[in-house]
């Protein structure tokens, strides 16, 4: 979360709808005449950019990859298209020793090639020391007092599949609690594009709606659009009994910004393309077929910033139905951060929701040349995914072996 601005025109007896009127505005990259002072800043709404989750996390990759539960609501919107279930996920995260954040995640997909999430967080720091204006240091120890911040967003997303292609969107709205109150907006965007289910590379546009805060005191904060870009591989290992997924992800490319926990680095990437390398996170998991995945990845592609960048986790799945996850995550200056997250899939005899994706109509099915259609690209380590067609060869020698036996009877 950034702190609450301090500066700009002090507007008194501002109404809830005031405050909105100005985040619209500030949207639309226009004033409101003498009521409100339009900033451009960056680290508008961070909490919108907070990975849901510990899977994703363990990675230290959040766009790259193929998604297997409902966090990619927010992590990554196109990638909801991966997800066959009617799937929920819970995560609970202690960062740096004095932050904390909860979220809730639902996936619902309803239609072949289409895909529904909704999600909400809240992000807190409790116990802030508060220094006035006239605050000594050299006389004074204490501090005025103590005030807690807090962040709740909702988030709604979409995806939509066009034979390789994945577009997806989402948009967050932020009750904003410093030590000013405010509400946030910001809205992604993300494609990528999947060749022969196992390849994949896309991009990612953060603040496609730009990221707006409006605050109280009449300051309206917002942010330019930046984006991302991400390729990952999946690929089965039937010999060590599982599937290693792997991506890369480079930060923004566009703007000015920090990038770097370990050192300054905060050119434009497209300028700088090195320092893009040099902060751009990496990462992989293995998943073995009985439901066990070990994770592993760094913040930062430099070898300097491993030793302070670096992520692990785990984690384990029950027939597609129950998940647990946990993530570990270093910082040079902070205190570690931990993660764990829950997946639940229900799974009741009047209601199934594994594999509750709708299949394609068959009209629609004749449309596509490949004769393996499929309505989404199964990860072959996913539990509970259906079983394949049996091959032609299969299907004759069974039928062979049937029509011996029938004559056998007669």
């Amino acid at each position: 979360m950034n702190s609450a601005p301090r500066t700009g025109l002090q507007t008194e007896g501002k109404s809830a709808r005031s405050r909105v009127l100005g985040t619209v505005l500030g949207i639309l990259g226009t004033g409101f005449g003498s009521a409100f002072a339009l900033e451009q800043t960056s680290g508008v709404n961070l909490t919108a950019s907070e990975g849901f989750g510990a899977r994703q996390q363990g990675m230290a990759v959040q766009r790259a990859g193929f998604a297997q539960g409902a966090d990619a609501v927010v992590n990554a919107p196109a990638s909801m298209n991966d997800v066959n279930d009617f799937t929920f996920s819970t995560g609970h995260a202690e960062q740096f020793g004095m932050a904390r954040f909860d979220n809730f995640a639902l996936l619902i997909p309803w239609h072949a090639r289409s895909t529904l999430g909704l999600a909400v967080a809240r992000y807190s720091v409790t116990g802030i020391e508060q220094y006035g204006s006239d605050f000594d240091p050299a006389t004074e120890s204490d501090p005025d007092g103590l005030f807690d911040a807090a962040d709740w967003m909702v988030s709604g997303a979409f995806a939509r599949r066009f034979g390789a292609f994945d577009v997806g969107g989402a948009v967050h709205l932020l009750r904003r609690q410093l030590d000013q109150s405010g509400l946030g907006m910001r809205g992604d965007l993300m494609g990528q594009y999947t060749y022969d289910r196992r390849y994949r590379a896309g991009a990612f546009i953060r603040g496609a709606l730009p990221s707006t805060a409006a605050w109280e005191e009449g300051l309206t904060e917002y942010e330019a659009p930046e984006a991302s870009l991400f390729v990952s591989g999946l690929w089965p290992l039937p010999y060590f009994y599982g599937s290693l997924q792997a991506g890369l992800e480079t930060p923004g490319i566009f703007q000015y910004g920090a990038r770097s926990s370990s050192r300054l680095e905060g050119e434009r990437g497209i300028t700088d393309p090195a320092s893009v390398i040099r902060t751009s996170r990496v990462g992989a998991e293995f998943n073995f077929d009985f439901g066990l995945s070990l994770r592993a990845g760094f913040d930062e592609l430099a070898p300097s910033a491993w030793g302070s960048s670096a992520r692990l986790g785990m984690g384990y799945h029950w027939r597609n139905i129950l998940g647990i996850d946990y993530a570990f995550s270093a910082h040079p200056y902070l205190d570690q951060s931990h993660r764990i997250s829950l997946r639940f899939t229900p799974s009741f005899p009047k209601f199934e929701g594994r594999n509750f994706r709708p299949r394609e109509p068959q009209r629609n099915r004749d449309r596509i040349p490949r004769p393996d259609y499929r309505p989404t690209y199964p990860s072959p380590y996913t539990p509970g995914k259906p079983l394949p067609d049996p091959a032609p060869e299969e299907l004759e020698e069974e039928e062979l072996e049937e029509g011996e036996i029938q004559e056998i009877v007669e």
